[in-house]
């Protein structure tokens, strides 16, 4: 990655050595009809010069080129949390790391049953700071195509934003409930194996195997271990895209205005 200014984009979108399955689609979006359809102006019509006759757009609806467009979007990368997690701090870091522009969302508004579901991102990090509550965790369980890396933050700072999620009074609070979910804990055999990485001794149950981040200071080495994972995660990308697209596509061909025309966009990621 290069070093870049903040508000940049994370490298990588849809970049692949095999030739671009949206270069042909374009080209087939480009392509005009050799006869203007019914209820256009013919030639020499009235009112309308040869040259001004109005020509049918080969995708009226605008579905494939929205499909396009989140084609060759920039990476969307994307940090979840609920109120305190440390979202932001790791947004921040991740920022003045590598200069990337994460968006940050709330658990509690995308988990909360009967939510309305959204775009999913290309790479999602989720931040914990307590346990889940039941439909958090359902949530998390759900299946999901693209890489999602789920992380135990420590106490951060107040947010650089000055806004009100990460500031000291929540953060004795939620020390205060992790002190009695272990004070509530019975000791397990498996303690002494060998940890996973990042993973802390003093880690609440909830939390073992859980990549453990610091992110108060943006060059800690948990912060390594997330950057790896998204520049991991954005190596594979490619083939993420082709199969949205082509699952987009084959959603598409059953429409009554673009379905020839969505079928041959398959035929030409298949060819």
């Amino acid at each position: 990655m290069p070093t870049v200014t903040e508000d940049t984009a994370v490298e990588g979108a849809a970049s692949s050595a095999a030739p671009d399955p949206a270069a042909r689609i374009r080209r087939l979006l480009a392509a005009s009809p050799d006869e203007p359809p019914t209820g256009h102006a013919p030639t020499g019509a009235i009112g309308a010069a040869p040259d001004a006759i109005p020509v049918a757009s080969p995708d009226p609806t605008g579905f494939l080129a929205a499909a396009l467009a989140r084609f060759d979007a920039p990476v969307d990368l994307r940090i979840r949390g609920g109120l305190g997690s440390g979202r932001r701090t790791l947004a921040a870091a991740l920022r003045a790391r590598q200069g990337w522009r994460v968006t940050v969302e709330d658990i509690d508004v995308l988990a909360v049953p009967g939510a309305r579901p959204t775009a999913a991102p290309d790479v999602e990090i989720v931040c914990l700071r307590t346990a889940p509550c039941r439909h958090e965790e359902a949530w998390l369980r759900r299946p999901r195509l693209h890489p999602v890396l789920v992380v135990a933050t420590v106490p951060a700072l107040p947010a650089p934003d000055g806004g009100p999620e990460d500031n000291p009074r929540d953060h004795e609070q939620v020390q205060e409930q992790e002190q009695e979910q272990r004070q509530d804990q019975e000791p397990d055999d498996d303690t002494t194996t060998n940890p996973p990485p990042g993973h802390r001794s003093d880690s609440p149950h909830w939390a073992r195997g859980l990549l453990a981040v610091d992110a108060r200071t943006a060059e800690h080495r948990s912060v390594d271990e997330v950057i790896a994972f998204v520049d991991r995660a954005v190596d594979g990308l490619a083939a993420l895209r082709v199969a949205r697209l082509e699952a987009e596509l084959e959603r598409l061909a059953v429409h009554p205005e673009v379905g020839e025309l969505a079928e041959a966009a398959l035929c030409a990621i298949e060819f």
